[in-house]
Formats: structure tokens, C-alpha cells, sequence
């Protein structure tokens, strides 16, 4: 489920790709015993730098690569390098194909197999973000799509990390997938199993319930629409990705006085839209036999897929 930043990015005697960290400590009993083989498959809950800069590891030796069907262009070769940061961050962009586009409601399987994970769509971090349930260990994951503005790290670090919806973000596609992963929990949890699901979440958030955050989430989401939530500060583009939003007109900082739940960082372009009500909206983008975006809709128009 994603591969960090990748060997560029990484200090310490730790190894810092993560091909290399699964198979010298995670394997390491198994390669004792004598030589293994193992194939990988990777899901990407979205393409940006720090969630796919180790792939290419895995794609080198023949991993499958699973990401969202939403928008295929989007995490196209011709777009990768401006849509994962990479260009903006001054980091190599990785070099793979993906091997799977993944649809809504889909179970993984590799070689006829099920994996036990089905993918949620869920556009609006970006537009190919995903969320993945572990219908096993009852473990919904949902990349940069929400999570809780402070960590304490098992280091003594103190992490705070807004939710940012990025330039190429969506704020009505992110509410409505809140929506779908909070209706998704409560569906699931009604059902037979009465083990309540557990979310993990990029940056901060892990091993918590599921629904609370998600709900949490939510009415944080109702409240910053509203007008709810003030702006601490503004934040340069350069603040939030290196020559990033300049033409854009930056980005902000909303977040409640004290130690708030949450913060989000999105566009500036964002206090205009909410005043005037005219935040566009797409809806779900299909996707073809051939793995190719058809079309999707938009409340100004329709547009091809990007």
C-alpha cells in the first residue's frame, strides 16, 4: 500500500526503500533458510511523490500495479511528473506503468487469487486518490484523504499535519467520497461481523475507529464550508509545494484556535467559491475495457477526462 519517498529521501542505517526494507527485515527469517521468490503487488492510494517515490523498485522486478480507474490520464507518464510534485519537490520523477486500473467496489486479485482488499474510489485529495479495505483485518485505508492534524511519533516527534487539498484537488468530489467512505463503515459494521473497522490514514492517523474519524471529518468539512472555521494564516505557494501556487494566488491555513481535531490547507481560490457558492463538481469517471476515462460531468459543462 504505497512506497513512501524512496531511497532519495532517506538517512539512518535503516534501509530507505521499501523493497529493500521488506526483504532484509521483513523476510529476513525466509532468506535465511535458504533463496525465495515472491512477487509484489502495490496499490496506490494516490500518485503524489511521498506515497510512490520507492515504486519503481517494485515495478523493476515485475510487481503488479493497481491504481484508480478515475481519471487514468491524470497518473499518466505525460502528466506524472507535474501531478505527483515530483517536478515541484526537485525529485526524479518514478519510471513504471501501471499494470491495473482499479474500479469502484472492485476485489483485488492477483493471478485469479483474491487478496482479501476491495478499492473504493475516492477522488478529491486528488483526483485518482483510492481507499482500500482489508476485509480480514477490518482496516480501512485511506491515504491523504483525511486524517488528525497531530501525531505524537513513537520517536518523541510531534508531527502536525493539515489535510491539503492540493491545486489539482476537488472540494466537491472530497466531500462526497467522506460521504461514501462513512456510509461504506457504517454498511459494513451493521453487518455480521461485529468487529468494528479501524481507519489508517497517511501522516498522522492509525489504528483508530473508523466511523468516529470519519464523522468527525465530516462535520469539520460542513463547518469549513460554511465559514465556520477561521484562517490562521496564508501560506505562499512555495510554503506548500516548491514553485507551486504563485499564479494560483497561494494557499491558506484554516484552523481553529488551541489544539484543534483538525486543520486543512487548500487553494485561496477556496473563500470565493464557498462565498459564491459555484464550487465545481464532477462525478464518477468510468472507465472503459481498455482502461481509458470516458467522460464525466461537470455542474458548468462537460469535459473529457484529463
Amino acid at each position: 500500500m504505497d512506497t513512501g519517498c524512496g531511497k532519495r529521501y532517506g538517512e539512518g542505517e535503516q534501509p530507505s526503500d521499501l523493497k529493500t526494507f521488506i526483504e532484509t527485515e521483513i523476510l529476513r527469517d525466509d532468506a535465511a533458510s535458504g533463496p525465495s521468490e515472491y512477487r509484489s503487488v502495490v496499490v496506490c492510494t494516490h500518485c503524489h511523490f511521498d506515497h510512490i517515490g520507492g515504486i519503481e523498485f517494485f515495478f523493476d522486478d515485475g510487481a503488479m500495479i493497481c491504481a484508480s480507474g478515475y481519471d487514468p490520464d491524470f497518473n499518466g507518464p505525460q502528466n506524472r511528473a507535474a501531478n505527483s510534485l515530483c517536478a515541484a519537490f526537485g525529485m526524479p520523477t518514478p519510471q513504471y506503468q501501471i499494470t491495473h486500473f482499479l474500479e469502484d467496489g472492485e476485489e483485488i486479485r492477483f493471478e485469479g487469487v483474491s487478496l482479501g482488499l476491495k478499492a473504493l474510489l475516492t477522488p478529491g485529495h486528488t483526483p485518482d486518490s483510492l481507499a482500500i479495505f482489508d476485509e480480514e483485518e477490518r482496516v480501512l485505508f485511506v491515504g491523504d484523504t483525511c486524517y488528525r492534524r497531530v501525531a505524537d511519533l513513537t520517536w518523541g516527534e510531534r508531527q502536525d499535519a493539515p489535510i491539503v487539498i492540493p491545486l489539482q484537488g476537488n472540494w466537491a468530489d472530497f466531500k462526497a467520497s467522506l460521504a461514501k467512505l462513512l456510509s461504506f463503515v457504517e454498511a459494513e459494521e451493521a453487518g455480521p461481523s461485529s468487529q468494528r473497522i479501524q481507519i489508517a490514514c497517511g501522516h498522522t492517523t492509525a489504528n483508530a475507529p473508523a466511523a468516529e474519524v470519519l464523522h468527525a471529518v465530516d462535520q469539520f468539512a460542513n463547518r469549513f464550508e460554511a465559514g465556520g472555521v477561521p484562517v490562521a494564516t496564508p501560506l505562499p505557494g512555495h510554503q506548500v509545494a516548491p514553485g507551486g501556487s504563485s499564479s494560483e494566488g497561494g494557499f491558506l491555513l484554516w484552523q481553529d484556535p488551541g489544539e484543534p481535531e483538525f486543520s486543512i490547507i487548500a487553494p485561496k481560490r477556496f473563500e470565493r467559491e464557498f462565498a459564491n457558492r459555484t464550487i465545481p463538481a464532477r462525478k464518477l469517471c468510468r472507465v472503459g475495457e481498455k482502461g481509458r476515462a470516458l467522460q464525466y460531468g461537470r455542474t458548468l459543462g462537460t469535459w473529457p477526462c484529463h
